[in-house]
Order: C-alpha cells, then structure tokens, then sequence
C-alpha cells in the first residue's frame, strides 16, 4: 500500500511501515508540512496514496482520495509510530485497496 502521513504522526513511522512492505512517506519529506489540506490531499491524489490523518474534519471535503483517519489516543505515545504501523500493516492485510472515501483502521 502507498502511504502519505500526516504531520501529527511521527516520520519514524515510514521506515517501519517500509519494512512492512509498503510504500510510505511523510508530509515533511514532500515539503508539505504546515501546507494547506489541499495540497496535502492533492498530493495524495497525484501519487496515488492513502492519506493517514488524525483530522477527519480538514479532508472531508476531498472525495477523490482515500483517507485512514487513526486517532493518536488509540495509539501507545511512547511507541506512536510502531502501533501506527502495526494498525496500518493489519488494515492493509484484511482490506482491499481502498476506493477514494474515509476508512477507520483499527
């Protein structure tokens, strides 16, 4: 799966999703850190990657994206990026590509 993480994710979480076999890079690599969410999310679109984000509200209104929302307080603080991966890796393994929408994994 391809992956573009969103700013409140640690980027530690794209190495280890990497080893997972994923393709995965964080919004501070693509120089999109504190951009607006349409760029954020139209980044998404033109490389074809599932947006993880914990702001549901902020890509509601892009339908033509596929969007993980995971919320951080599912997620253990001092291994933020190690649950995130796994939630993501066990999403990916019951889960066929996802269609442009909004998918909780849990």
């Amino acid at each position: 799966m391809r992956f573009l993480i969103d700013e409140m994710f640690p980027a530690a979480v794209v190495g280890l999703l990497g080893e997972l076999g994923h393709d995965a890079v964080h919004v501070f690599a693509r120089g999109l850190g504190a951009r607006p969410d349409a760029e954020i999310a139209a980044a998404a679109k033109a490389e074809s990657r599932v947006l993880v984000t914990e702001n549901v509200q902020d890509f509601a209104h892009a339908p033509d994206i596929a969007v993980a929302c995971v919320l951080k307080s599912r997620l253990r603080p001092h291994a933020m990026a190690a649950d995130l991966a796994a939630v993501l890796h066990g999403w990916v393994a019951t889960s066929e590509d996802p269609l442009p929408g909004m998918y909780w994994p849990r």
